[in-house]
């Protein structure tokens, strides 16, 4: 028997999209009679919710619109989503992106024939970007591994986290509660680890061909969440928690040289909105990258880091902001002798 699977779509403000959404899963070459879309509408002051109700009205696939009376954000939409849901499997999606139309029944193929210990599977993504006007595939295949060692293969890859390239076994979402409902600018790779620290196993259902694009829309969370001290801090303590999970999972505590590494690039990607954001969050980071080893973020560039060894990294980073303010106001002053 087919296996059941329903997708679920978080609308908030999504009047502009969501059709182009929709239509992805209506051209669906699994068979319709097992799917069913629940589309969970965030209280939007636009139309989104008649768009969805008119569209679907259409088309005989199995569904049901709810439209929430107070936004709560998009991790409690897609919980509700799903905990509504009837599919053992659900594909989350959210309402600007976009699926090929053999995403799904390459991974229910892959589905069908896991173990019940497989809570994940999985398959390549693009970006679908506004290039001239259109709405266009565009940079390269992203096509992560993941199913080797999947709490550390995770940290690895940045191209591996987002749940709408995946199909997410029921079963796990209720083991782990979903969707952490607060602020977050990785919910999704929280998700997954959370999966993966449950273990929970992840299966790749390879594909010749794109199986999912990730739409970057002005309505994009992260947008918001990226400006967000508290999304920003919950996505850092999430990070810790995976280093306390691994040094757990270790005889004696310690970390390999590849979980020292991958830890140090998650905790040094945003260091420097802790700098100028969040001083006590900007510290603590400092302190577990020290207890990894490292005296300064990843990726610094080479000027900074010989600096850093020098005067230490958070006075190298006082020093170049008192320069580029040096230089910014230099800059003014030349501006205004010359007008």
């Amino acid at each position: 028997m087919p296996l059941s699977i329903s997708v679920v779509i978080p609308s908030y403000k999504s009047s502009g999209f969501l059709e182009a959404t929709l239509e992805s899963v209506i051209r669906q070459t699994y068979p319709a009679e097992n799917l069913e879309v629940v589309v969970v509408d965030d209280a939007s002051p636009d139309d989104s919710v008649a768009v969805a109700r008119r569209f679907l009205a259409r088309h005989s696939l199995k569904n049901k619109v709810i439209a929430r009376d107070v936004n709560a954000g998009a991790a409690a939409t897609r919980n509700v989503g799903w905990k509504m849901a009837s599919g053992d499997w659900i594909q989350f999606l959210d309402q600007d992106d976009i699926l090929a139309p053999h995403k799904i029944e390459l991974q229910a193929q892959v589905a069908a024939s896991a173990g019940e210990k497989v809570s994940v599977v999985y398959s390549n993504w693009q970006e679908f970007l506004l290039k001239d006007g259109k709405w266009q595939s565009s940079g390269p295949v992203r096509a992560p591994f993941v199913d080797d060692a999947p709490v550390l293969q995770i940290l690895e890859q940045n191209d591996f986290g987002y749940v709408g390239p995946t199909l997410i076994r029921k079963s796990f979402l209720n083991d782990v509660g979903g969707f952490d409902e607060k602020p977050n600018l990785g919910e999704d790779c929280d998700l997954m680890l959370r999966l993966a620290m449950a273990g929970g196993q992840f299966r790749e259902a390879r594909s010749d061909k794109v199986a999912f694009f990730y739409r970057q829309s002005p309505n994009s969370l992260w947008r918001s969440y990226i400006k967000n001290a508290e999304a920003m801090r919950n996505l850092l303590y999430g990070f810790r928690n995976v280093e306390e999970f691994l040094r757990l999972q270790s005889p004696d505590g310690n970390l390999s040289k590849s979980a020292r590494h991958a830890l140090a690039h998650r905790y040094s990607r945003f260091v420097n909105f802790y700098f100028e954001n969040d001083p006590k969050n900007f510290r603590l980071l400092m302190g577990w990258l020290k207890g990894l080893g490292y005296n300064h973020p990843t990726g610094i560039n080479a000027k900074l880091r010989m600096l850093s060894r020098v005067i230490g990294y958070e006075n190298a980073l006082r020093l170049r902001a008192a320069l580029m303010r040096r230089s910014r106001k230099e800059t003014g002053s030349h501006s205004t002798e010359k007008s």
